[in-house]
């Protein structure tokens, strides 16, 4: 069953990707592929390097309101270690943080990402400039197989909330015995938010890594073509969604070489 945290970000035409890579800017190429018979994201690097001439293409920060707060389904306590320790990559957490969570006194915890903020660039500044595209030494297959995509907006968190699923408080006495319980390591401070939230929350001005994506399928006719949106059919109507690679799971990426 798609967890209903990757639902809403679906919805909102959100890929979500495991890729602990701090930097990244919009716009960046991705093709997709496999390993050891897995999806695979792997990250080419800036759309920029592309073009022949720098291009002039702007990059907003917006806040994702409706992304903050939206709880995950609930998970059983080695689930929810799996899914903690991924959130908290995605707060620039690296390695094996200590995560004990026999201490909540539940068997299911929800999770949620909280100071959702984003980096977009407005698809129809790449529309413009596709006419100079040149991938170098991509092969032409990627291309014609439709692996080839790019990201025009990344989503990014600045803190992760933990809370029982049946809302009750933790048994907890203050901050001390929570960091007592829990080390996730330098970068990221775990905090008794109420007494019903554990909120993990980053340095100030740290920089984070994504969580998600926006992309935009790249294909290719007599020119080169952009869809960030993707086309069906739906009974007698058409319908429009946003292009989402793989619906319903958490991708994982690297960076090529």
């Amino acid at each position: 069953m798609t967890d209903a945290l990757v639902a809403t970000l679906n919805r909102a035409g959100f890929q979500p990707v495991f890729l602990p890579q701090t930097g990244l800017v919009p716009p960046e190429l991705y093709n997709f592929t496999s390993k050891n018979h897995k999806p695979l994201l792997v990250r080419r690097g800036p759309f920029s390097r592309y073009l022949p001439q720098a291009a002039e293409l702007t990059v907003h920060r917006s806040s994702l309101a409706d992304i903050s707060h939206q709880r995950s389904s609930s998970k059983g306590l080695s689930a929810s270690a799996d899914f903690l320790s991924q959130c908290l990559a995605c707060l620039g957490i690296s390695g094996a943080p200590k995560l004990d969570l026999s201490f909540t006194g539940t068997s299911k915890l929800v999770f949620a990402f909280h100071d959702v903020f984003s980096l977009r660039v407005d698809p129809a500044d790449i529309d413009h400039v596709l006419t100079d595209l040149d991938l170098g030494a991509i092969p032409d297959d990627y291309v014609d197989r439709g692996f080839l995509h790019i990201a025009y907006e990344y989503a990014f968190a600045g803190s992760v909330l933990m809370q029982r699923e049946d809302g009750h408080d933790f048994t907890l006495q203050g901050d001390a015995h929570l960091a007592s319980l829990v080390n996730v390591g330098a970068g990221v401070k775990a905090r008794l938010a109420d007494s019903n939230t554990i909120s993990f929350d980053t340095a100030e001005k740290a920089e984070l890594p994504a969580f998600a994506y926006r992309a935009g399928r790249l294909t290719r006719d007599s020119r080169w073509r952009f869809y960030p949106e993707e086309t069906y059919r739906s009974g007698a109507d058409t319908v429009q969604q946003p292009y989402v690679l793989r619906r319903g799971i958490v991708l994982d990426a690297e960076t090529a070489g």
